[in-house]
């Protein structure tokens, strides 16, 4: 912690933190925009109906 923390005071806040996922991050959004996955996941293939 030390080390990160004369990291952060050297070049400014928050420069390196501690690699835990937040709320809103790129790999969220990417994930809502993803293409089914129908040939590698049995839960996502579409239902025919009559």
């Amino acid at each position: 912690m030390a080390t990160l923390d004369k990291l952060n005071r050297e070049h400014g806040k928050n420069t390196v933190r501690l690699g835990m996922p937040r709320k809103i991050n790129a790999w969220e959004l990417r994930c809502e925009h993803r293409t089914p996955r129908y040939t590698t996941n049995w839960n996502e293939l579409p239902l025919v109906t009559s």
